[in-house]
Formats: C-alpha cells, structure tokens, sequence
C-alpha cells in the first residue's frame, strides 16, 4: 500500500499550494471581526454534501484559532473539570485526561465530544445513547467540529436542550494548518478566553485576513468534489472501505490516510472565484 500511512496526512495538493503562495505574494484586505463570522458562518453552512441543522439556535458567534483553541477554552472555563469519550483526540491524553465509556459518565460534568468521530469517519455510533445519558444526567454537550471540514454524507441537528456549543475550522483534511482559524457558535454568552480575545479583538487580525482570502479561493466542499473518484478507486484498489473523510480509508480495524497520494494526483486547473469577496 505505498503511500498510505497510518498518519492522516491533509491534501496538499498543487492548487492548494497556489493558494499559499499567493497569500505571500500580495497585500489583502483585512476583514473586520463581524465580516469574518458572517463570511465564514456563510463558507460552513455551504456545504451541498452535509444537512447540519439548528444554526439558528446559537446566537453568540465568536473567532476561533482552530479547534484546539476551542477545547482548550471550554477546559479552563470549567476549571478542567470535563469529560471525554475512548478514542478521542489526543490531546486529552496529553493533558492527564483520562476517557469515561458510554454508560459511566458523570452527572453534571460537561462532555466534549468530536463530530464526525475521525476512527468512524461519521457520527459517533452510539450518539442516541449518548444523548439520552446527558439528559438523564444533566450534562451539557460541546462538539469539537474540527473533521466536518473533510467530511460528507453527516445529517445532524445541533439544536438539542444540552448542545451548549459547536465549533468548526478550516483545516482538517487540507493543508492549511499554517492558518488555523474558525469560529464558534454558543447558546449563551460566556466569559472565557475566546470570548476576552473577540471582545478585544485581539486573536490576531492577520489569521483572519488569511482565512477570509482562503475562503475566497476554496470552496468548502473542494476536496470531495475534487477527489470523490480517487477516493472511491484508491478503496478498490487495495482492499479497503471508503469514509465519510475525503483523506481516510478504512478497514474493520483500523483507519488509514491517503493524503499523500491525492496531494500527487494531477487535476485539471481548479477555477473557484469565490462568492463572497471582503
């Protein structure tokens, strides 16, 4: 299996290269911190492979620097006093966390939860049961949004009593964690890191300028509609299951990347102008 690894590498591929570059090039404008959610929030509900629903019900936008800005925040806010299922992102495990199995959380401890699940590639499969848990008791849900970036075929509502807050960013499946931004959507306003660093607007302007010039230039579907047929061949070809992430394949036991190959593959020249230009 040359060039499948065990790491999930990103697409890195010739367009996306371009795009750097041309970011480096050139002066751009710099979007203010209500341009950039709306532009964003408008770049994330793009998606014509995903239903996501129950936007409407997290009012408080704020600027993110990637998914683990967001953990991190959420973690302090509660005084690392949080809970998170096996398997989860490793950066848990870094931090002395140790996981809590479906059936054994704990009653008002807040859950953080990644969605889609990067070993399934998709919702987690036990979700109902997880959910009715934190009804029954009293935990309120966070969801790590980092994998919809790569993701296709999720049908999920965010609109849910314990649902207190999602988050999303640019970079997973794509090579563009030289920028890390995003933004997260909360039911109510509260008093963290993220929220001081929107209020000041001190996350640092050039990291939105960046974000809203790449939006400009990548749609947010763009390596499904780029690479669904590789995918689906690359599968064939040795033995494997198809995912749900553009970069991952799979079989009963184990996931596996095909970043690298699809960075290799010669497409035609990809022309995206952008909808919503700053």
């Amino acid at each position: 299996m040359s060039d499948i690894t065990k790491k999930l590498h990103p697409i890195n591929d010739a367009y996306l290269k371009s795009v750097k570059q041309e970011w480096f090039s050139k002066q751009h404008p710099n979007p203010s911190r209500e341009e950039f959610i709306e532009q964003a929030t408008t770049w994330f509900k793009s998606t014509k492979l995903n239903q996501l629903h129950g936007w409407n019900a997290f009012p408080y936008h704020d600027i993110i620097i990637g998914c683990t800005n967001y953990i991190e925040s959420t973690c302090l806010r509660y005084s690392w006093k949080i809970q998170h299922l096996p398997n989860e992102y490793a950066y848990y495990s870094v931090m002395g966390k140790q996981p809590t199995p479906v059936g054994e959380l704990k009653e008002n401890i807040p859950l953080i939860i990644s969605l889609p699940v990067w070993q399934h590639c998709d919702i987690h499969e036990n979700w109902e049961e997880i959910l009715k848990e934190c009804e029954q008791k009293n935990i309120d849900i966070h969801i790590d949004g980092a994998w919809f970036q790569s993701a296709r075929d999720i049908n999920f509502n965010f609109d849910h009593p314990n649902i207190k807050s999602f988050a999303m960013s640019m970079t997973k499946g794509l090579e563009l964690n030289w920028n890390r931004v995003g933004i997260r959507w909360s039911k109510q306003r509260t008093m963290d890191s993220i929220t001081l660093l929107n209020n000041k607007n001190t996350y640092g302007e050039n990291i939105t300028a960046c974000g809203s010039f790449l939006m400009s230039k990548i749609e947010k579907d763009y390596a499904w509609n780029t690479y669904k047929e590789e995918h689906i061949r690359l599968a064939k070809e040795h033995n494997l299951l198809p995912t749900n992430s553009i970069h991952v394949l799979r079989d009963n036991n184990n996931v596996y990347g095909i970043g690298k190959i699809l960075s290799k593959i010669k497409k035609e020249d990809y022309n995206y102008t952008g909808w919503l230009n700053i």
